[in-house]
C-alpha cells in the first residue's frame, strides 16, 4: 500500500469513527474505545503527513493497542 493510499484509508477510518462517536454521544453510550482508536489513528496520520517521528511511549502504546482492539 502506498503512502497516499494509507493516508486515504486512515482518513476514511477516522471519518467512520467520528460518525460512530457522534451516534454514541447522542444515545448516551460510552465511546471510550472509539476515542482511543481515533487518537491512535490521528497520531499515525500526523506522523505520515508531517513526517514527524513518534516518541518511544507513543510507539509502544500503538504496539500494545494493536492487541486490544
Amino acid at each position: 500500500m502506498s503512502k497516499y493510499q494509507t493516508i486515504r484509508a486512515i482518513r476514511a477510518e477516522i471519518g467512520r469513527l467520528n460518525r460512530e462517536i457522534d451516534i454514541r454521544i447522542i444515545r448516551g453510550v460510552s465511546y471510550r474505545r472509539e476515542s482511543l482508536r481515533h487518537k491512535i489513528l490521528s497520531s499515525e496520520l500526523a506522523e505520515l503527513v508531517n513526517g514527524r517521528s513518534a516518541g518511544w511511549f507513543s510507539r509502544s502504546f500503538r504496539f500494545v493497542s494493536m492487541f486490544m482492539f
